[in-house]
């Protein structure tokens, strides 16, 4: 349904945050379909950003939290969508010890983003939100739809569920085609530690140890602790269709797995990807290479609403995922 969008010319894409693993992800999958994206970063993009020359990318230094300098950009290169990828992934650590950085990112840029795309005449602003928003959900309700959103119980969640408010009010006071896609635990290619991102997810940790660790079995704490996987160039594909959708019907969108994989399944698929790679199960956190809680469980999702907008979506399960992500870290990396 974006096709008609994409073949006119006077599209120009506009992502934030677009050196973090979300938004390189973004521009390559927009660019891929051929949309002038103006990739916009608070530090110049690296060798994971480059593209193949025939892209039509431009990269743009400029900051969330610098509200005019983002509604000049806007203006002043025509965008007429805009895809708000940036935010810092805190640790709890970095949580307790730069709070304001966090709300000042998440939240603070957001609004700005928001008035660059009011006062830009923007046709559609999307928002990338998390899956966040379900932790606690319970186990046994099914799959989480988006009406089901808990109290977040952190900086992150909190800043995401104001800034979905946000893009409501935003549609509403103005008329403006703002919608949320909730994100759920991507993986995949070109994933990287940066200010933004302290912890890599969990399969881009239990491949950096098959890579650099192959005859030392991983202890694992957790290993039955479910997360919604989904293949990051998946999601972002999802979500270059719908920036360009001429009519969306819901202004909140999941965007993840609608099963909940238990982390033995992503250790499995990748012991069949990379000969070698042994892991074992320990009870104790501290002894452990890698550990997930009880908290860090996240509910299988409802899709119905983004599946009945974009029907010809296609995500990889997670055998297939972790096979393409090995498959592409060898080809890029050795």
């Amino acid at each position: 349904m974006a096709e008609r969008a994409q073949a006119g010319t006077d599209e120009t894409v506009l992502v934030t945050g677009a050196n973090g693993f979300v938004g390189i992800n973004l521009v390559h999958q927009l660019g891929k379909k051929g949309i002038p994206v103006l990739a916009t970063s608070r530090r110049p993009p690296d060798a994971a950003a480059e593209l193949a020359p025939a892209a039509p990318v431009e990269w743009v230094l400029c900051d969330v939290t610098q509200r005019q300098a983002l509604i000049e950009l806007v203006q002043s290169r025509a965008v007429t969508r805009i895809i708000h990828a940036a935010a810092v992934t805190p640790t709890p650590e970095v949580e307790q010890q730069d709070p304001t950085r966090i709300v000042d990112v998440n939240l603070g840029g957001t609004v700005n983003a928001l008035e660059a795309a009011r006062l830009g005449q923007v046709r559609r602003f999307l928002f990338v939100s998390s899956t966040v928003l379900y932790r606690g959900f319970p186990p046994d309700q099914g799959r989480a739809r988006e009406a089901d959103a808990l109290p977040p119980a952190n900086l992150y969640g909190i800043c995401k569920e104001a800034c979905e408010r946000l893009c409501r009010q935003y549609r509403d006071l103005y008329g403006l085609s703002a919608l949320g896609m909730r994100l759920g635990t991507a993986y995949g290619p070109r994933e990287k530690p940066s200010l933004s991102r302290s912890r890599l997810s969990a399969v881009a940790q239990l491949l950096a140890w098959a890579r650099e660790c192959p005859a030392q079995p991983l202890r694992v704490h957790g290993a039955h602790i479910r997360r919604d996987y989904i293949y990051v160039e998946d999601a972002c594909a999802a979500m270059a269709e719908m920036v360009l959708h001429p009519q969306p019907r819901g202004g909140i969108y999941n965007l993840s797995s609608d099963v909940a994989y238990p982390l033995a399944d992503a250790l499995r698929a990748l012991q069949a990807a990379v000969p070698g790679f042994q892991w074992q199960q320990t009870t104790d956190p501290a002894a452990a290479d890698i550990r997930l809680a009880a908290a860090d469980a996240r509910a299988p999702l409802d899709l119905s609403r983004l599946r009945a907008d974009l029907p010809h979506l296609h995500f990889r399960d997670l055998d297939t995922g972790i096979a393409d992500y090995v498959a592409w870290v060898q080809a890029v990396h050795g």
